[in-house]
């Protein structure tokens, strides 16, 4: 009964935080998407429906960080609350442990861990794979989002378009400039002052129709270009040509299953090519399942130490963004010494969470050394005692000798 209680009051503190830290990480690191899609409502016309559906598509990859992030501050929060205002130190006089205050949020830890190791395993590699179909799908059927302005466009192989602006909803560009090396002869350079884009899904082809612009004409064998004026010309591609090089970046490793990476490695490792990316990425999405369970253990050892008696929630905000900070920190440098092959993949992608681990194991020792229940405290505590006891003995022997 005891135990039912303490579970369900601890679980109680640290679940509220968790859903609200849980809103406010997904938020801030969603801004910038969430920008760009609404940029795709207002300028390109892509309906509502389909940004709902990228939305979705979007969510698990942030997900995958936000909630063990989200855990460590609801630990440090809702914990932090109780250390403030003494209940955890009540709860040690009235004989609870601090391994009895750790297993409650263990298993809360636990469903956490399933979770992530659900979203980097599974979800996440479906979605980026998902995501990418849904872009072309826009692209293909709006092609004015697929032009972005003032860049060098080189999605279609061998021709570079560049668009000074583009006009919304997205089919009438201005300034633009077309570099085809399709043919091996000569080389065109097309320039008008605008175009009117349109897709011809019968065709399956992109159209460009340039007004008022010139022909820039070069044989590759001889010096000097000819030119020509227009005042409308048409333009061809071949939108087959467009969904190529997005089928060849559809396997990589970041949309890959599991049974796809190790399958890769295998067929790599056959042909003695390289695998450190698919090896980095396995052993990444294996290491973000634990990190809930090592957040567990430091954030519930960071409110048991004697210092952490002081906390308020300015304090458990800002310890869970230095936890944080140096967690991603050790993972950016672990990522990069295992992109650049100076360590194997698996230390690599575990030196965060062994450093981490390492310190919450510190902290908790510590937190059990402080204990008044625990077992070595409980014999110095008694030898003491026996001492000042026979010290009082000699005492009262020697007034009586006197």
């Amino acid at each position: 009964m005891k135990r039912r209680i303490l579970f369900r009051y601890l679980i109680s503190e640290i679940i509220p935080p968790f859903f609200l830290g849980l809103l406010a990480f997904t938020s801030v690191l969603l801004i910038g998407r969430i920008l760009r899609l609404i940029e795709l409502v207002v300028t390109r016309g892509v309906p509502i429906s389909q940004i709902l559906k990228l939305f979705s598509l979007i969510l698990p990859t942030f997900l995958e960080m936000t909630v063990p992030m989200a855990f460590l501050l609801a630990i440090l929060l809702g914990l932090g609350r109780m250390s403030n205002d003494q209940e955890l130190l009540a709860m040690k006089a009235s004989g609870i442990s601090p391994a009895q205050i750790l297993w409650p949020v263990a298993i809360l830890a636990c469903v956490i861990a399933l979770v992530t190791f659900f979203l980097t395993m599974f979800a996440r590699p479906v979605a980026n794979f998902a995501l990418k179909k849904e872009l072309y799908n826009i692209a293909k059927s709006r092609i004015g989002t697929a032009l972005k302005e003032k860049v060098f466009n080189d999605d279609f192989p061998k021709i570079l378009i560049y668009v000074e602006e583009i006009v919304p909803p997205g089919n009438t560009a201005q300034g633009v400039l077309i570099v085809d090396k399709r043919d091996q002869i000569r080389e065109d350079i097309i320039l008008g002052k605008v175009a009117r884009i349109s897709t011809e899904e019968e065709t399956n082809t992109l159209g460009l129709r340039l007004f008022d612009g010139s022909i820039y004409e070069r044989e590759k064998n001889r010096p000097g270009f000819s030119q020509t004026r227009f005042n409308i010309y048409d333009f061809k591609l071949d939108l087959d040509d467009l969904i190529g090089p997005i089928q060849q970046k559809e396997s990589g490793p970041k949309e890959m299953t599991v049974s796809e990476l190790l399958s890769s490695i295998e067929k790599k490792q056959r042909e003695g090519a390289k695998t450190i990316a698919e090896r980095m990425e396995l052993q990444q999405r294996i290491s973000f399942g634990f990190v809930p369970l090592l957040f567990c253990l430091l954030g519930v050892a960071l409110t048991l130490v004697p210092r952490s008696s002081r906390a308020n929630r300015s304090w458990g905000f800002m310890l869970c963004l230095f936890w944080l900070v140096a967690y991603y920190a050790l993972l950016s440098l672990g990522k990069a010494l295992g992109d650049k092959n100076i360590l194997h993949p698996i230390p690599a992608l575990w030196l965060p969470n062994v450093v981490v681990g390492g310190i919450g194991a510190h902290f908790f020792r510590r937190a059990l050394r402080d204990s008044p229940l625990t077992f070595p405290r409980v014999l110095d505590r008694a030898a003491e005692s026996v001492a000042q006891g026979w010290v009082e003995l000699r005492r009262s022997l020697h007034r009586r000798r006197n």
